[in-house]
């Protein structure tokens, strides 16, 4: 097999094509753009003198209408029967940031004292005689107020941790039920029972794809991602130009290569989310965007006067054409003589 002849050219897809030279430029570029980001960075692999690249797609969210995330979406481990790890989905809004927190999964705690000391520790396996509300130090015992007769105390072996807890009623376990279904994703709320939640616009978040996938496929690989239950012919990808252009890229545009070839910043371009019938802007239209209102004013006054003087052009175009042709005609019609006997 020639080498030449088969890694010379990177295919692009539907028809399009650039030189290896050109290609591994752009890769460079972008690569070392995001020397500080390196989960962002792409990798090559070449299988078959094809050249294939993969990496993390930022894509962000610009939907209106509102997602449905599916219910059971959480995984809940019990590695041990004494130590219970609250569950940690994956955030539509986010990567480092904990995303879900059901809300009532810490019911039991109620209130934390806020001293930060370096020293604090807290008893694993506390002795059978090891009394709940006071801990077995030097310190002598506190006075429980009669106020907090409905609460009890556990204190560590250190002031600065003092966690206390509620007990459990009827009252507060039959309100716990009732907030069950709220949920908190970086501070924003949607219900549980229906599942319904808007993202913020502008919002991050990022898909491992490779260079072959198309925009149908990553839109599926991101919904199944965050679990939601939408249909992937809901959305679209869209590029957001700085200069206000929005163009939407179509089911069979492979997005990781508009990305490279647009470049890494996200200043100056943006791949959205969105809902499938946003509207496109064009670059004749963005370029007035960013004007101030009385520049777009006098731009909107002008471009009226051109219309109606096309307007007036086009009349006075045909009106000339139909006289012609009425000239025409009276010139082909026979002339009547009229006779007397």
């Amino acid at each position: 097999m020639n080498a030449g002849q088969t890694t010379s050219v990177v295919q692009i897809g539907a028809g399009k094509s650039c030189s290896r030279a050109e290609f591994f430029s752009l890769l460079n570029t972008y690569n070392c753009f995001l020397k500080d980001k390196s989960h962002l960075q792409l990798t090559v692999q070449e299988k078959a003198g094809k050249v294939t690249f993969e990496g993390n797609l930022v894509i962000s969210w610009g939907v209106k209408k509102p997602i449905r995330l599916q219910i059971q979406d959480e995984k809940q481990i019990f590695p041990d029967e004494s130590t219970i790890k609250s569950p940690d989905p994956i955030s539509p809004l986010g990567n480092k940031s904990r995303g879900m927190t059901r809300w009532g999964e810490f019911d039991d705690l109620h209130h934390i004292d806020e001293l930060e000391e370096a020293g604090s520790t807290k008893p694993e396996n506390p002795p059978k005689d090891y009394i709940e509300y006071e801990s077995k130090t030097l310190r002598p015992s506190r006075t429980v107020p009669i106020s907090e007769e409905s609460s009890y105390l556990i204190r560590t072996m250190s002031d600065a941790s003092l966690v206390k807890m509620r007990v459990k009623s009827k009252k507060m376990v039959e309100s716990q039920r009732n907030r069950n279904h709220r949920f908190s994703i970086n501070r924003h709320f949607y219900n549980y029972k229906t599942s319904v939640f808007t993202p913020s616009f502008g919002a991050t978040t990022n898909v491992h794809i490779n260079s072959k996938m198309t925009t149908q496929e990553v839109i599926t690989q991101l919904l199944q991602k965050f679990k939601i239950e939408n249909t992937p012919n809901e959305f679209a990808l869209y590029c957001i130009h700085q200069s206000g252009e929005k163009r939407r890229l179509s089911s069979s545009d492979l997005p990781l290569w508009e990305r490279l070839l647009q470049g890494p910043s996200n200043s100056i371009m943006k791949i959205f989310l969105m809902d499938a019938d946003e509207q496109e802007i064009s670059l004749d239209v963005a370029q007035y965007l960013n004007l101030e209102m009385p520049i777009l004013k006098v731009i909107l006054q002008k471009l009226e006067e051109q219309e109606n003087q096309e307007v007036q052009r086009i009349i006075a175009k045909y009106q000339k054409e139909r006289s012609v042709l009425l000239q025409c005609l009276k010139k082909k019609m026979p002339f009547k003589t009229e006779t007397t006997v």
